[in-house]
């Protein structure tokens, strides 16, 4: 590694240890006094150093998963990359929990873009109302965006000393051995790892998803914005998992997708749906209301989610990160993606209809799934969990189905089809 690559290394770890350790001391013991012995006031004098000391610790942790996910960029030495794993981990971890019990506790003191802060007034006087902005983010989005990572930072140490036990039996392993069972323990420490945080992940998702779709009630979620952050860092956390985890003898694991298309797939989109499908849906209907009775008092126009919308809503914005996935994997590396069925012959993949094609077909495929969705749902009426996912499940197995046979007779012809189930009946015995 280059010299400047081992300053950086090597400054970031300082850093963010420095960071965290200030932040750890002050944070926690502002928690000891305002938990342990409510005593707020107490507390208070500890937080300036909490909230400034706790941001450097995550941008210092921001930059050293920067230093992980580039390892062609920053070839790490195993200890040296085990080592800012635990420190980034361990960070984040902490971090997330000082914020989920402070926000019970600290009244709102712990915010780093609070009004009564430095940084609050000097970003309103870059821009108006820029600081307040940033405040709302931080009240209401921090935790949630910060679920998925803080759920991997926090399993990522439970294994971290296997990992580290692993690794050093398999440099000290006596001349002459055999290096298999310490190469293969190593194997199964990182898929271990990898299956426990994806696990981790996977029930997160299930519950925020169950939350929005009014299964699971919390007195302290109520915005409808939230499931779009939890998306983006159950990404963040899945990518995480994937880096934190990878072999120590390879610079890095190709995946067919890339962290930019899964996080603008899962987070962005979802967001722009939330604020720009949601709302103009909810004109919509609002408009063909007026329409169709035109007394309705204005003072009964209240938004309100009905049973059915909570159902769907998570469905939808499921499948719409699915299939920007696919159509944003499609358009980027076309060669490398896996179509379904047999690939059609005499196609131009770098005609410059193949983006607004791919498009269309993507949003043909979307409103064909949340018809099927929408039909299935109304005539079977749900009631709890267990009959929604299986629904669900039916209904998305019936527009896969349609998928399929409407993709195959695209690409063999209608009058194939029928004459290859014509040919198929004549052969029976």
């Amino acid at each position: 590694m280059k010299s400047w690559k081992d300053r950086v290394v090597l400054l970031t770890i300082i850093f963010l240890a420095v960071s965290f350790l200030v932040f750890f001391v002050a944070g926690y013991t502002a928690l000891y006094w305002a938990w342990a012995r409510s005593n707020l006031q107490a507390a208070q004098s500890y937080l300036t150093w909490a909230r400034n000391s706790g941001a450097l610790a995550i941008a210092c942790a921001a930059v050293a998963l920067g230093i992980l996910f580039s390892t062609n960029t920053f070839p790490l030495a195993a200890n040296t990359r085990l080592l800012l794993s635990l420190l980034v981990t361990i960070t984040i971890g902490f971090f997330a929990e000082f914020r989920n019990e402070g926000k019970f506790y600290f009244k709102g003191l712990h915010h780093f873009f609070g009004p009564a802060t430095w940084i609050h007034k000097a970003l309103n006087h870059l821009g108006p109302s820029l600081g307040d902005f940033l405040y709302r983010m931080e009240y209401s989005h921090w935790n949630d965006f910060l679920m998925g990572p803080a759920i991997v930072s926090v399993l990522f140490p439970l294994v971290g000393f296997r990992i580290y036990k692993s690794t050093w039996n398999q440099r000290h392993t006596l001349p002459g051995a055999s290096t298999y069972d310490s190469s293969n323990d190593l194997d199964q420490a990182m898929r271990f790892a990898r299956i426990l945080m994806n696990v981790g992940l996977f029930w997160f998702f299930c519950m925020a998803w169950a939350e929005k779709a009014g299964y699971i009630a919390n007195l302290h979620s109520s915005d409808e914005f939230d499931l779009p952050f939890e998306f983006g860092g159950t990404i963040l956390g899945f990518w995480m998992a994937r880096i934190l985890t990878q072999p120590f003898d390879q610079p890095s694991e190709n995946f067919e997708s890339t962290f930019a298309i899964d996080f603008l797939s899962s987070g962005v989109i979802g967001l722009l749906y939330t604020i720009m499908v949601s709302p103009l849906t909810q004109s919509l209907t609002g408009a063909v209301a007026h329409a169709l009775y035109p007394a309705v008092p204005p003072s009964l126009e209240i938004p309100e989610y009905t049973p059915f919308q909570r159902h769907l809503r998570p469905l939808e914005l499921l499948l719409l990160a699915v299939a920007t996935w696919w159509c944003l994997n499609r358009s980027s590396k076309p060669e490398e993606m896996t179509v379904l069925g047999s690939p059609s012959e005499g196609v131009d993949r770098n005609s410059q209809w193949l983006v607004p094609k791919t498009a269309a077909l993507v949003f043909a495929v979307i409103t064909g799934y949340l018809v099927v969705l929408s039909i299935m749902l109304s005539l079977m009426e749900p009631q709890g969990l267990g009959w929604t996912i299986a629904t669900a499940g039916i209904g998305l197995g019936v527009g896969t189905a349609a998928f399929l046979l409407s993709r195959r007779a695209w690409q063999k012809g209608l009058t194939g089809l029928l004459d290859e189930g014509a040919d198929t009946q004549r052969n029976r015995p």
